[in-house]
């Protein structure tokens, strides 16, 4: 069933197409806030609040609306929210105090989403994570982020080239 017609099932009160729906957008809802927060638990927290309130406003969704975009924007809403909020917080990496994080070991996956976060600018980091971790379509990105496709071309080469030449380095 496509997730148009789970989120219809949703706004009529069948909780049942919930997990059909979370099971279809996960990905996407944590690398749009991740691409955006760049913490992997504020992430996390986002994606909790997402859901949350794509249950609270499912009687407002459309049918014909594109579900995923909608879930992907309200993602993104509170993500940058929560960014802007947070603004003068500074940020640990847990690699360097691990003892504090009780972290022993961080996987590849994570190492080089750290680097990505700390060599690239914000801009180039969130193509980057929405392309490469999220497996957005440029197109996609671009509407996403209200940008012409051409510039997220420009910033995914940009991006993919930094990291190249910082992991030969």
């Amino acid at each position: 069933m496509s997730l148009d017609k789970q989120m219809i099932k949703l706004s009529k009160g069948d909780g049942s197409a919930f997990e059909s729906i979370y099971k279809k957008t996960k990905k996407a809802v944590y690398y749009t806030a991740l691409s955006i927060l760049k913490d992997r638990s504020l992430a996390e927290d986002i994606m909790q609040t997402t859901y949350l309130k794509v249950i609270k406003n499912a009687g407002v969704y459309r049918e014909g609306t594109d579900a995923a975009s909608w879930i992907k924007r309200i993602c993104r809403n509170e993500a940058l929210n929560l960014r802007k909020k947070r603004g003068h917080e500074t940020y640990i990496d847990e690699r360097q105090n691990e003892g504090v994080f009780g972290a022993e070991q961080t996987d590849d996956y994570g190492l080089l989403i750290d680097l990505a976060r700390r060599i690239l600018p914000q801009d180039e980091f969130e193509v980057l994570i929405l392309v490469a971790a999220a497996g957005y379509k440029r197109r996609e990105v671009a509407e996403l982020m209200n940008i012409p496709l051409s510039t997220v071309t420009y910033k995914l080469n940009c991006a993919t080239g930094k990291m190249i030449k910082a992991l030969q380095e």
